[in-house]
Formats: structure tokens, sequence, C-alpha cells
């Protein structure tokens, strides 16, 4: 009977003590630990499906399944009759609508709230309820019918899902289809899974850094090019550096007009080369997104005689750039301008030489008439900024510069507008125009001073 007594006691004492260690689980802990329970998604929150039901009659019908299960809470607490009244007045005229939100890895309901109309969109919306983010209660709440009428969406609804227009480096194979400046991939490799190098074709019409377009210059350099990732990056902007080697070669006028007095014309093979890349981060690594550029073509074989300019029968005087070099710096990512872009800022010089040479059909060779002048004599030196906006992502990709240039020695200047601009990555437009200002048109050939308008359609396929 002893014994009898003490276990009673125990028991007693032990359901006391488990009463109150209960007690002090209030509502707070318990969602710590049920949140525990689940895998977080909250990194996928944009991505998952949300919508607004705006079904009137389907509203009523949930809102009374909550108000016949006393499921409604603020603040973790349980609201007034007279609230739920002056609420219920609300869904009769319409103004309080549902919104909704499935988990990232399968279907079910994540988040369930009531929201007034007001408060869609906003950054931090007032529910009129607390949110019920336990789809197995609301599913408890609703009945089974009515929750997988929720889920599959069988009724008036606005979808409020964030479409992600994802593009895509080609670090594969990549064609990128632009009269202008078209290049081809044909290999990539990487030596450590991280990184990329990319080989590709490439061609290049002129240059605006030296004010010299390309229908005047009767050449197209064509060569490859090597693009090294350190990090692979859907942004193409992103690469570590770039090394590109190639030549020219005589290519046409794309119109046919009348040439100018004294006309620019390819007067020997050239070697082009251009190397590029983000090389401030060595010198300090807060110096991120700065774009170095040297460029430089250069004539190695010169064409002196009279016949490799053809059979003409008149003579005439011609001008031709052997050599130039462009220096450029570029800060990328100055600044966001909102869903325009990232600004970018950049400035260099350009040096282009000038060879005046004349053509006579009784002679073999070519002249120079400017023979009496030293190499560097023949130089002319631009400086020049360039500034614009840059997108990569999104639907539309765009890339919007204006080009300011002023050559210090013969004191004229030009400006030009180049527009590039994709949608879906895929299909575009490249736009350039240029005009100069301050020009002594009596003392320069048009192709110093003549405006220029050149467009090309773009076609890029990745694969």
């Amino acid at each position: 009977m002893k014994k009898f007594s003490l276990l009673l006691l125990s028991l007693v004492f032990f359901q006391n003590g488990f009463s109150q260690e209960t007690d002090s689980l209030n509502v707070a802990s318990l969602k710590k630990i049920y949140n525990s329970l689940e895998y977080n998604t909250i990194a996928f929150n944009d991505l998952k499906e949300q919508w607004i039901i705006n079904d009137p009659v389907f509203i009523r019908e949930i809102f009374n399944r909550f108000v016949v299960r006393n499921a409604f809470r603020i603040n973790d607490k349980k609201v007034s009759r007279e609230y739920v009244e002056k609420t219920t007045e609300d869904i009769y005229s319409g103004n309080i609508l549902i919104e909704v939100r499935q988990r990232y890895y399968d279907d079910e309901i994540e988040f369930f709230a009531f929201i007034p109309e007001g408060e869609i969109n906003q950054p931090n919306p007032k529910y009129s309820f607390d949110p019920v983010i336990d789809g197995f209660y609301l599913r408890e709440v609703l009945n089974e019918k009515i929750y997988e009428k929720v889920r599959v969406r069988d009724y008036y609804y606005d979808n409020l899902t964030k479409t992600e227009y994802d593009v895509k480096t080609g670090y594969y194979f990549n064609l990128y289809l632009d009269l202008l400046e078209p290049e081809v991939m044909y290999w990539s490799t990487t030596s450590n899974s991280r990184n990329k190098y990319l080989l590709s074709f490439f061609g290049k019409w002129g240059d605006d850094h030296i004010m010299q377009p390309g229908w005047y210059a009767n050449e197209y350099i064509v060569g490859s090019k090597m693009t090294y990732y350190s990090n692979i990056s859907n942004n193409p902007q992103n690469y570590t550096y770039s090394v590109s080697l190639g030549t020219n070669m005589p290519a046409s006028k794309p119109f046919i007009g009348t040439p100018p007095a004294k006309p620019l014309y390819v007067s020997g093979k050239s070697l082009y080369v251009k190397i590029s890349g983000d090389v401030m981060k060595y010198i300090d690594e807060s110096l991120t997104d700065f774009d170095l550029s040297i460029e430089s073509k250069y004539t190695f074989v010169d064409n002196l005689k009279t016949l490799d300019y053809g059979k003409k029968s008149a003579k005439f005087d011609f001008y031709s750039n052997k050599t130039y070099f462009v220096l450029e710096l570029k800060k990328r990512n100055l600044f966001d301008l909102f869903d325009f872009g990232q600004f970018e800022l950049g400035g260099g010089i350009g040096s282009p030489d000038i060879h005046h040479l004349q053509y006579d059909p009784a002679a073999a060779k070519i002249t120079d008439l400017d023979g009496k002048k030293t190499l560097f004599d023949k130089f002319t030196h631009f400086a020049f900024i360039d500034f614009g906006v840059s997108r990569t992502g999104g639907l539309i990709q765009h890339n919007l510069n204006t080009l300011i240039g002023y050559n210090v020695q013969d004191g004229f200047g030009y400006f030009g507008v180049k527009m590039k601009v994709m949608l879906s990555d895929t299909f575009g437009m490249d736009i350039r125009y240029f005009n100069t200002y301050g020009v002594d048109k009596k003392k320069y050939a048009p192709w110093r001073y003549d405006s220029f308008l050149v467009f090309s359609p773009i076609l890029k396929i990745n694969y």
C-alpha cells in the first residue's frame, strides 16, 4: 500500500512538472521548432509560383471556412468578433483578396494570406490577418476539396510569378553574326573546371576611336581571338583578358558613289593586335571592373609598285593609314541606372599615321609626297572619352554609348553614338552614327570630316 501511494505521488509530481514545461513552450517557440524541421528556400522566394485569388465567390467560401474554424489570428492571438464582422464588410465589397505562394520544391502551399487590395505590390504589405505558413494546417482549415482547388488554381486569379529571362553566354560554341564586328567561336576548353579558354574567329570594319570609317578604308580586319575567364560568368564582360591577332584584307565599299579627289587606300599587308583585360585588380584588389585595352595595326609589307594598285590611266594623289595605336581605360558598373543598366565611363588616346602618296602610271613605284617628314611627324593624335549604359541580362540587352574625340594637332573633333540592342541575346541591331566639327574642309579630304551612319542586323546563336 505504501509503495502504491509513493508511485501515485510520483505520477502526480511528474504530471505537474510536464504540464508546467508544456505551458512554457509558447507559440513563438513552437514556430521556431516547426521552421527548423522544414528545408528553408527563402533564397528562391522570387522564383516560386505566386498568385492573387480575385474570384469573389471563392474568396467568400474560403473566408467562411476560417470563420467556422475560428482560425483567424493577429499576432498569434484570436481576433474579436467585431473585427471579423468589420472585415466581412470588406469581403462583401470585394476589397479583400488572397495572396498565395507555393513551395519551391513541390506544389504545396507555403504562404496564404488575406490582403487588402490596396496593399498588393507594396514592399511591406499589411495583411488583414496573420498569414498561414503551414500547408498542413491550411488543409485542415479549408478541408481537402477547397485546399486542392486553391492549389490547382481552378478559379479567377492574377499570376505574380517572376519571369526569368536567362541569357546564357556561349562557353561552348557561339555564333555572333554582325557585319561590323562578327565573331564565331570554334573551340573552348578548361584547365580546372572553373575557368574557360574561348577561341574564335573575328572580323572588324573600320575604327571609331580614330574616326576612320570602314567604307573609306577599303579593308576588313580578320583574325583569331582568345578570351580567358578565370571564373565562369553569365556576363560576357567579366572576362580576365583577351588577345586578338589578325591581318587586313581588301574590301569593297558597301555602296557605289563618287570617290573623293584624294581617297583613302590600303597600301600594304598589316598585322592587327588587340590586348584587353581587367588588369587593374592586380595592382589593387579594390580596383575592379576596369577594362584596359591596347589596340594596334602595323603595315609590315608595303605596296610600293604601281601595279599593286591596278592599271589606271591617270595620275592621282591618295592617302593611306599604315599604322595606328589606340589605348583606352574604361570603368564598368560605375552606378546603377535602375532597370536601364549600368553606367560606364572610359577615355583614351588614338594615334593613326597618315601617308600622302601619289600614283603615276608612268612611274614604276608609288611616290611618297611627304617624304621629307619623319615617321612620327606623320602621326596625328586623338583624345577621346566614351560613356554610356550597358545591360547584359533580362529580356532586352543593350549598349548605348557616346564617343567624343578631339584632334589635338589639327584642331578639330568628332562625336558619335553607338547603339547595340538585342532581344533575348538572339536578335538585334547594331547602329552607329558619327560626325565631325571644326574641320577645315578645304584642307582635309572628305574621309577626315564626312559624317557616316552604318547599321547591321545581329543574329546570335549559342549551342
